[in-house]
């Protein structure tokens, strides 16, 4: 039985550690380490790896931990809800607005302080599958929003189809659609090469074959 969900490997990985100096976290990177992982601390700030001007040594990151108990959104290179790879609370307080201001930042897992060796792998495991999950998330809902873009496009193609060959909405569908899987095409995406060839004017569908 093949499994629904890869357990990452994380030797070769690079995290960094967004945390003030504390024992409290101290574990935290040896057992990163052991995990074939390497490890950069920061505090205050992460270093922003899209800034042209930036230390061009700074090793591309796999996953961040951050501290959630003083941390603010301006030390973060990205919005809250934009975090370029998997991220893992360091939580110590419970404070209401401390719990807030984490789930703010959508993070993946969380680690209670003073961290032990026990829990790194399963919230680095959780925190790589939430971030997998809303990257999917947020592909499928920008496809969505392109289709939806096109759906005057098709409706134009759709009005030619119709004149063309005398024929109703539903008709018509079924032949742009038939069109449509002949060139392995969503219906939008075919109907924009159709207007974008410039065969999408009234009277122009001549290319469309219906029943």
């Amino acid at each position: 039985m093949k499994r629904a969900n890869r357990i990452p490997n994380f030797r070769g990985w690079h995290a960094w550690v967004l945390h003030r100096p504390s024992a409290a976290i101290d574990p935290l990177p040896r057992q990163l380490e052991r995990l074939g992982m390497t490890v950069d601390r920061y505090w205050p700030d992460l270093p922003d790896q899209n800034d042209a001007s930036a230390n061009l040594s700074v090793k591309p990151v796999d996953i961040l931990f951050f501290d959630a108990d003083m941390g603010m959104d301006e030390q973060f290179p990205w919005p809250s809800d934009a975090a370029p790879m998997p991220t893992v609370a360091l939580i110590g307080s419970e404070a209401p607005g401390r719990l807030e201001w984490v789930l703010s930042r959508q993070s993946g897992a969380h680690l209670q302080k003073p961290v032990s060796s026990a829990g790194v792998f399963s919230s680095a495991v959780l925190a790589v599958h939430a971030f997998e999950q809303q990257q999917k998330l947020r592909a499928e809902i920008s496809e969505l929003r392109r289709r939806l873009k096109l759906r005057p496009v098709v409706a134009r193609v759709l009005m030619t189809v119709m004149r063309s060959h005398n024929i109703d909405e539903h008709g018509a569908l079924r032949a742009i659609r038939a069109e449509a899987m002949k060139k392995q095409q969503t219906i939008e995406d075919y109907c924009a090469a159709i207007v974008a060839s410039g065969r999408g004017g009234p009277g122009d569908a001549t290319t469309i074959v219906t029943n």
